[in-house]
């Protein structure tokens, strides 16, 4: 398959993973299993500026000026008055200091044209800080700028409050992109809780019909691992058990976090590992009956 690395631009032939079954995807510059987490270092690549000049050698090579991105609420096309030295690092007077300091003033006053504007910069942080704190990549959050931009175009964001709909364009942005993050772990570093970001996330997908796609339970299985300190075997089992719950129908219209569970407790079985239902419940969000049923449903297709 080819995979399609948006920071770069670039298509990267990717094939199987060496470790499992699962396939091989290109984002942030690295190339990753999708079922597994592995990061194949052969397909990395250098996101660094290019320095040659092909068609003068004595071409000047300095770049300015940072990319434009949705991230931002003016694109990132503002400029930033310095601290106590000039363009070309020179030391500032006094007088020249609290002249550019009046001027910095009065350039915080005008960088916002309207209420509106400064409401989407008070969201652009907010996402910013929750990629940050929930590990995600920049397309995520370019994605999710994306959603909250056009969501305040259409006027979904008046009446509700922007930490709620900030973090639902995220949540929202994870579910359109695939990445396997709950409304739990969004609600857990927002400012809202659960409630309020499935709400803003259901606005959003009533109102803009995101085209959201569909999450397998390998993707959340070494989530699950990590937390509860699976082993590698019982997680490379718990994989496969995964695949045959999707081949077999099991997974289908069942939530992954429950089904991926239920791999994780009958591989832990088969090895005989040390967790339960209860903990395994508790990383993953849902309760000890659904891990039971889909326990059972796995066993008599994996006898």
């Amino acid at each position: 398959m080819n995979g399609y690395d948006e920071s770069s631009g670039k298509t990267i032939t990717a094939t199987e993973c060496p470790e499992c079954p699962g396939e091989l995807a290109t984002e942030g510059g690295e190339t990753a299993c999708r079922d597994c987490g592995l990061v194949v270092d052969q397909y990395r690549i250098d996101h660094g500026p290019e320095r040659r000049g092909f068609d003068d050698p004595g071409e000047s090579t300095e770049r300015t000026g940072a990319p434009l991105t949705l991230a931002r609420h003016d694109r990132g096309l503002s400029t930033t008055i310095g601290y106590k030295r000039d363009g070309k690092g020179n030391s500032l007077s006094g007088a020249k200091r609290r002249r550019v300091n009046r001027w910095r003033r009065e350039h915080k006053r005008g960088m916002y044209q309207s209420k509106a504007e400064r409401n989407l910069a008070h969201a652009c942080g907010e996402l910013s800080r929750l990629t940050s704190a929930l590990d995600l990549p920049n397309a995520s959050r370019e994605k999710a700028a994306a959603i909250y931009r056009e969501a305040q175009d259409r006027d979904l964001i008046q009446g509700r409050a922007i930490e709620t709909m900030a973090a639902g364009s995220l949540y929202a942005a994870c579910r359109v992109r695939g990445h396997p993050r709950t409304a739990a772990e969004v609600a857990a570093v927002a400012a809202c809780d659960r409630a309020k970001v499935e709400l803003g996330y259901g606005v959003l997908n009533r109102e803009l019909g995101l085209e959201t796609t569909i999450v397998r339970p390998q993707e959340y299985i070494p989530a699950l691992a990590s937390q509860c300190g699976v082993a590698d075997r019982v997680q490379h089992r718990a994989l496969e058990l995964a695949h045959l719950a999707e081949r077999t129908g099991i997974a289908n219209g069942r939530g992954p976090t429950g089904v991926a569970a239920a791999c994780l407790y009958l591989a832990g079985r088969e090895y005989e590992a040390e967790y339960t239902q209860a903990e395994l419940a508790e990383a993953a969000d849902v309760s000890t009956a659904t891990i039971r049923e889909r326990f059972r449903e796995l066993r008599e297709q994996s006898s």
